[in-house]
Order: C-alpha cells, then sequence, then structure tokens
C-alpha cells in the first residue's frame, strides 16, 4: 500500500495557519493536533517542512497575515482621534440617585415588597442570647413599597435635603461601541472595589498635534549661560598674504 501523500492530509491547512503564528514547526504541529508528543512533533514538522507545497502554502498564509495586519498612518491617527474625542461619561460617573425618603410617603422609609417581607422575617425569627425566642417589632412600613435605587432625588426631601445619595455607575462595558470603545482599556480589581482602565487621551491629543505639525519644540539656540554658540571646528587664520586675501574673499562671498 502506497503511504498517504502528506499534503492531502486535512490537518497541513491547520498547521501552514499555526506555522504562520510563531515559526515553530513543533508547536503548529502539535495544536495541528497531529500528536501532543513533542519529539513525534518535532518528526512530523520536519517531514511536512520539507516538502515545496507546503513551504508554498505557508509563504502564501504569512503574505495574507502581513496583509491583514497592515496598519496605515491613517489607521494610528484615527485611533487617536478616537481615544481623544471618547466621552469618558460613557464609560463611567458618579450620579445623584434617590434616598429611601425621596419617594417614601409623608418622606417615610420606602422599601422594596421583597425587603420589607425579609426584615418582617427577621424580627419575627429573632432570639435572646440564649437562644429562646424573642420577636421584635415589626418594622413600620408607613413609607410604603416601590423603592427603586435608580430615581431621581426629591428636591423637597427633607432627609437628604434633595441631594440624593452619590451612587458610581459603569456601563455594560461589553456593548460599548465607536470612540469609548477604543478609550476602554479594561478592569482592575483593587481592595477598594473594580477600577475602569481608560487609555491616555491626553497622550492622544499631544500625538495628534504632533502628526498635524500644531506642534514645534523648543531648542536651545544659546550655549552655556546664554552665550552664543561657538562651531567647534576650528579655523586657522593663514600667515601668508595671499592665503589670507583668499580667506577674506571667501568669507566675503567674493
Amino acid at each position: 500500500m502506497r503511504p498517504m501523500d502528506p499534503i492531502k492530509s486535512k490537518r497541513v491547512p491547520r498547521f501552514v495557519e499555526e506555522y504562520a503564528i510563531d515559526r515553530n514547526g513543533t508547536r503548529a504541529a502539535m495544536r495541528a493536533g497531529y500528536t501532543q508528543n513533542a519529539n513525534a512533533a518535532s518528526v512530523t514538522a520536519a517531514r511536512l517542512l520539507g516538502d515545496a507545497r507546503v513551504q508554498a502554502l505557508i509563504a502564501e498564509q504569512i503574505e495574507k497575515v502581513s496583509k491583514e495586519a497592515t496598519m496605515t498612518a491613517a489607521d494610528v491617527l484615527r485611533q487617536w482621534i478616537d481615544i481623544a474625542t471618547a466621552d469618558p461619561a460613557k464609560l463611567f460617573r458618579m450620579r445623584r440617585t434617590c434616598c429611601r425618603h425621596c419617594w417614601g410617603a409623608d418622606f417615610e422609609y420606602q422599601w422594596t415588597a421583597r425587603e420589607y417581607a425579609q426584615a418582617c422575617d427577621v424580627a419575627a425569627s429573632h432570639q435572646d442570647r440564649k437562644g429562646n425566642p424573642a420577636p421584635l417589632p415589626m418594622p413600620s412600613c408607613a413609607g410604603g413599597f416601590g423603592w427603586t435605587f435608580n430615581a431621581e432625588p426629591n428636591p423637597e426631601c427633607p432627609e437628604c435635603q434633595g441631594e440624593g445619595i452619590a451612587a458610581p455607575w459603569v456601563a455594560d462595558l461589553e456593548s460599548l461601541s465607536g470612540p469609548e470603545r477604543r478609550l476602554y482599556a479594561g478592569l482592575k480589581v483593587t481592595k477598594d472595589g473594580i477600577e475602569v482602565k481608560m487609555r491616555d487621551q491626553d497622550t492622544a491629543r499631544d500625538n495628534i498635534a504632533k502628526y498635524l505639525g500644531m506642534l514645534i519644540e523648543k531648542r536651545e539656540v544659546t550655549g552655556k549661560n546664554g552665550a552664543a554658540l561657538v562651531p567647534e571646528i576650528p579655523f586657522v587664520l593663514p600667515t601668508d598674504a595671499a592665503k589670507l586675501a583668499q580667506a577674506y574673499q571667501a568669507l566675503m562671498g567674493g
């Protein structure tokens, strides 16, 4: 039985794609599914890479990847513009929301129905230090129900004086698009909470200004302590009268 032509293997296209990534035949063969044994993968890669047809496919793939990865100056400028003009408030901001008394009846504490039911359960099941039942008074529901955390503050609320409560708001970062998507640079979990990371807008603006020639870098054109710059090329004054005359004429442009 004649051995199978290696170029006809269904794994060859995958090997070609993987090899074009890092030019490592052993890893490419393993990622392409030939084998997970490094020694065997090395042998397989050597056999494939020794085939002129596979080399031609690799050359085509590398050229394709290079074209797709090409970034022009216009592409870079467009990215800078996106970063510079994006609105950070569309990523996150501090907003004012109502307090618990803003919209309660007669400005009393307002609940959600579920919260109130849970508070009643806690009061009814309370025990003393010895574990004996010691129910607490039921919480007041004079303020009514229907509290929502994102409602606007009531300007007439006596509890918060219409200021509401400062609450951080973060957008659905997965749904960002346009300049804001370019501005967003990831999340960082800190001991104080979640930090939304952004790319530097000031640097982007500076890059745009430099690209457009709007910034002129100042350079020192004087010597030490403001003295005039003196050429470091030594000048020897000729002593011969004829040469001195020639030097003078050359200096005067004659």
